[in-house]
C-alpha cells in the first residue's frame, strides 16, 4: 500500500535531525520549508528521523476501530497495527519510531499536513534527538558575548518576551520555543515559528518599527477587534448565547494578537542575516518563574534541581504525541508505545550532567509584565 518513492527531499536540522520528504509533492515541500525555517533543504545521506510522505491516490485504510473525540476534538482510528489521526478531509497514518527507529508520517489524500506537523511531527522529532546525544529543552535562546543564554520556564512564562528584550539589547538570536541542548553543551536552533504579542511591542521598539507587514496588520487588526469586544464583556451574564458570543469574540481575539514570524523574518528584522549561525556554547541558564505581585528577583540556584524540571516541562508539551499512544494502546494493546516517564527520566539523566557546571539563575516574576525588567534583574550573569 506505501510504495517507496523514487526522490526525496532532505531538511538537516542543526546538524543533529534529519527529516525526508519522499516523492515530488511541491506543495508538501513549500510547506516544510515554512515548518523547518530557518533550515533549507539539502542532499544528505544520513539515514532519517522523520520521513514524510503522501499516500497514493488509490490508498484506503481499512479502520478496524474509530477513537471519537475525548474533549481534545482529535479523532483516531486503528488497523490493527497502527495509529491514524483522521480529520473529514482524510488521514493520516503515524509510525512513531521507538528504539531507534524512524518515524513515519504518511498523509492521505486531501489531509492538509499542517493538521498533524506540529503537534506530533517536532514533538517526534525532539525525541530522536535522544539518539543523537541531545534534548529538546522548552526554552529560548539568544547568544551574548558569545556565549549561549537558555531562556526556560513554563508555558506563558515570558521566556521569547525576555529572548527579545535581550535582542533589543543587541544580544544574537538562536531559538525559540525549542532549543536543541548537546551533551557537547552547545545550543542549536530548533526549527518553530516566533510568537510576537501585541502588548510586547512597546518594550521593542527596534522589532516594532521592523516587524514584517502581514504581522503589522494581524496585530493592528487585533488591537481594533479587542477596543470592539470591550462592549459585549458588559452584557456578561445575560443569557448563555451571549455568554458564548463573547468567549468567542475574545478567544478570537487572543489568537490574532500574537503573530507568528518564521525565525529567518526575526533575524531580519533585527539585522542580523549576515554571518548568523545557529548554535552557540551554553553560558548561562535563566529559569523563569511565574509568582504574583509586581516583584522581579533573581538568584543563582542548584543546577541539578532545574534539571528534572525541564524534562518535565518538555513532557508536557509533547502530550499531544503521547496522548495518541494512549489511544493507540486502547485500540491495540501490543502497540510499541512511547515510554513516557522513562523519556523523561532520559532527558532528566543528560540534562543534570550537562548543567552540572553551568551557571543557573531563577528568576521571580509575573506575566505578563515589562520584559526589560527581567533582563536588567539577570544583568550581572550574563
Amino acid at each position: 500500500m506505501y510504495s517507496p518513492r523514487a526522490m526525496a527531499v532532505t531538511w538537516v536540522i542543526g546538524d543533529r535531525l534529519t527529516v525526508r520528504l519522499e516523492g515530488t509533492d511541491k506543495a508538501l515541500q513549500r510547506h516544510l520549508d515554512t515548518q523547518l525555517d530557518p533550515y533549507a533543504a539539502t542532499p544528505s545521506s544520513d539515514a532519517p528521523d522523520l520521513v514524510i510522505e503522501r499516500a497514493s491516490q488509490d490508498s484506503r485504510p481499512r479502520f478496524l476501530d474509530l477513537q471519537n473525540p475525548a474533549g481534545d476534538g482529535l479523532v483516531t482510528a486503528a488497523d490493527g497495527e497502527q495509529v491514524y489521526v483522521v480529520h473529514p478531509t482524510g488521514w493520516c497514518r503515524v509510525d512513531v519510531g521507538t528504539e531507534g527507529r524512524t518515524t513515519r508520517f504518511t498523509y492521505g489524500p486531501g489531509l492538509e499536513p499542517g493538521r498533524v506537523f506540529a503537534s506530533l511531527g517536532r514533538p517526534a522529532l525532539q525525541l530522536a534527538l535522544l539518539r543523537h546525544g541531545a534534548v529538546a529543552v522548552h526554552s529560548a535562546a539568544v547568544e551574548v558575548s558569545g556565549t549561549g543564554v537558555l531562556i526556560a520556564g513554563w508555558s506563558e512564562s515570558g521566556k521569547t518576551e525576555t529572548a527579545l528584550a535581550l535582542m533589543e539589547a543587541g544580544a544574537r538570536f538562536l531559538s525559540d520555543k525549542w532549543t536543541i541542548l548537546g551533551e557537547d553543551r552547545t545550543l542549536t536552533c530548533f526549527p518553530i515559528g516566533v510568537g510576537v504579542r501585541r502588548w510586547a511591542l512597546r518594550y521593542l521598539p527596534q522589532l516594532r518599527r521592523a516587524l514584517p507587514a502581514a504581522a503589522r496588520a494581524q496585530l493592528l487588526g487585533a488591537g481594533v477587534a479587542a477596543g470592539m469586544a470591550r462592549p459585549l464583556r458588559r452584557l456578561s451574564g445575560r443569557g448563555r448565547v451571549i455568554d458564548l458570543a463573547i468567549d468567542a469574540a475574545e478567544s478570537a481575539v487572543r489568537l490574532a494578537d500574537r503573530a507568528a514570524l518564521q525565525p529567518s523574518e526575526l533575524i531580519d528584522a533585527y539585522g542580523q542575516r549576515e554571518g548568523w549561525v545557529p548554535r552557540s556554547p551554553l553560558g548561562v541558564v535563566v529559569m523563569l518563574r511565574t509568582v504574583p505581585g509586581m516583584q522581579v528577583s533573581a538568584r543563582e540556584v542548584d543546577p541539578q534541581s532545574v534539571a528534572p524540571r525541564l524534562a518535565r516541562s518538555a513532557a508536557f508539551e509533547r502530550r499531544r504525541l503521547f496522548e495518541l499512544c494512549q489511544r493507540a494502546l486502547f485500540a491495540m494493546p501490543t502497540y510499541e508505545a512511547l515510554d513516557v516517564e522513562a523519556i523523561v527520566e532520559r532527558e532528566a539523566a543528560i540534562l543534570r550532567d550537562v548543567l552540572s557546571d553551568a551557571r543557573v539563575v531563577e528568576v521571580d516574576a509575573p506575566f505578563p509584565t515589562d520584559p526589560r525588567r527581567v533582563v536588567e534583574a539577570i544583568g550581572s550573569w550574563l
